[in-house]
């Protein structure tokens, strides 16, 4: 499956070497945040993706043909106090994330248009620093569209959802006890 790659997409990955990257965008509310593991910044799409090392890798892709929910970890370099402030600063919970391979030629620069890999939302982020080594990483767990679809919309009529909205309320406490059925609006 070419996932409608360009031409020269599929001819630069039947090519004996190739020279592959990844662009890491995160859309943040405040300004959009782009990362690739390139070994410098690269240009696509009229935006600056920053590289020198600070897009460390992600876990693997799976896929399936079932409807099912997949997910990835991207892993960033905390060196770079920008990232830590980032997702210190905004909120990321749902914010979409898009993550892209592509190929670059001889002069360094994206061949044609890069393939999307995974498109998801933010589901987690944890920063952890190590004071031996002074080494940071941000891990950034990412779920595809499918997260929320076997989640009920709306409101649910249980205590604990209440305590969420109007903490204290005893309103639905003993709601979980309740056996009848009760039919609104109806005769």
């Amino acid at each position: 499956m070419d996932r409608g790659a360009s031409a020269s997409v599929v001819t630069e990955i039947g090519a004996d070497s190739n020279f592959a990257i990844h662009l890491l965008e995160l859309i943040f509310d405040g300004a959009p945040t782009y990362i690739t593991d390139a070994p410098r910044d690269i240009s696509w799409n009229g935006n600056i993706y920053t590289g020198l090392g600070h897009l460390l890798g992600f876990s693997d892709i799976e896929e399936t043909a079932e409807l099912q929910v997949t997910s990835v970890t991207g892993t960033l370099s905390g060196v770079d106090q920008t990232y830590i402030s980032l997702f210190l600063s905004e909120t990321y919970i749902d914010r979409t994330v898009n993550l892209y391979k592509a190929f670059l030629n001889n002069a360094e620069a994206v061949i044609s248009d890069p393939v999307l890999i995974f498109s998801g939302k933010i589901s987690g982020v944890s920063i952890d620093e190590d004071p031996e080594s002074g080494e940071c990483t941000i891990a950034m767990d990412a779920a595809s569209q499918w997260v929320d679809f076997e989640r009920r919309p709306g409101r649910h009529t249980t205590d604990s959802e209440q305590q969420i909205y109007f903490p204290g309320d005893k309103g639905f406490e003993f709601a979980s006890e309740v056996t009848k059925e009760v039919l609104w609006g109806r005769a």
